[in-house]
């Protein structure tokens, strides 16, 4: 993947101005088509061929890659997850610990480190070197050194592991089991895989306050290699639900549920019609849904 360049004030102009507001019923490609502006930004936005970068939330600078489905939402409408990163600006707060599991590219990354500020910490956690690069160059440029950067995978033992990478357009289907959705494999990797309470021990954490999780999953093994970081910190965690690609890893929904619940978490999804945390509806089968969850009774937003 060609590093990340200046070299397109025309991108960094007809970009989206980025938006910070709940969506209600969001979706990956929502609101592409919504206006004569978001079209002529989807059709522009085939053309460039380099990655730019972008003014983004909070003022930071943001390395769009194009082709990249990600970053083509940012530029096109401004938002990503956005009700996902409206409920993060009501919990994060400075000298927090936030770890990022899947960092990919590094958005909550990015957002976290600005929210906690220089006593606060993120750990970013990425396999893929593809987006670990990526990663790392979007740290740099922001002079986050509140950011430590570890890549590797998280599960509950540690081990080698083979990483299935997809091409760059579905960049967040990489995974350890096999895809959920008909992706491209762009080619494997051989990546080190390690237990969170290992990772939080090593880096001698004294609070861990907010945990997301978006690994194509892992999730089960990372959460049972986590469990004495949620028994002893009881962080507030937001993981995406993903049956059909928790199957390939020997688990599914209603495992993790299971555990959160037994460890005394309340579990919340976002309201189709608000875009706000709303109790979550438990079924058999989430397609892909992030929800929260909360130890105990009180709500931190």
């Amino acid at each position: 993947m060609p590093r990340p360049t200046h070299s397109s004030p025309l991108g960094a102009r007809l970009a989206a101005q980025p938006v910070l507001e709940p969506v209600p019923g969001w979706f990956l490609g929502f609101g592409q088509s919504a206006t004569l502006a978001t079209r002529f930004r989807k059709k522009i936005w085939r053309l460039f061929r380099n990655p730019f970068q972008v003014s983004w939330l909070d003022g930071l600078q943001l390395t769009l890659i194009p082709g990249n489905e990600t970053s083509r939402s940012i530029f096109v409408t401004g938002r990503y997850e956005p009700n996902e990163f409206c409920l993060l600006t009501r919990i994060l707060k400075s000298g927090m610990t936030f770890i990022d599991i899947g960092a990919n590219m590094g958005l909550y990354t990015l957002f976290a480190a600005s929210r906690v500020g220089k006593s606060g910490c993120v750990l970013a956690i990425e396999p893929s070197a593809r987006e670990m690069q990526v990663l790392g160059d979007n740290v740099e440029q922001n002079a986050l050194g509140n950011v430590r950067l570890h890549q590797a995978a998280l599960s509950d033992r540690a081990s080698e592991v083979e990483l299935l990478v997809a091409g760059v357009q579905n960049s967040g289907h990489n995974t350890l089991g096999a895809f959920g959705y008909n992706t491209v494999l762009d080619h494997r990797e051989k990546v080190r895989a390690m237990r969170l309470d290992d990772l939080v021990q090593s880096e001698k954490l004294g609070r861990v306050d907010v945990i997301k999780m978006d690994i194509e999953g892992a999730e089960l093994a990372t959460l049972r290699g986590g469990a004495d970081t949620i028994q002893r910190f009881h962080p507030v965690m937001l993981l995406e639900l993903s049956d059909r690609a928790l199957q390939h890893q020997h688990s599914n929904s209603a495992g993790i549920l299971d555990l959160l619940t037994r460890q005394g978490y309340r579990l919340y999804g976002f309201a189709a019609d608000t875009g706000l945390p709303a109790p979550l509806e438990r079924r058999d089968y989430f397609d892909s849904q992030n929800v929260i969850a909360v130890f105990g009774d009180s709500l931190p937003w």
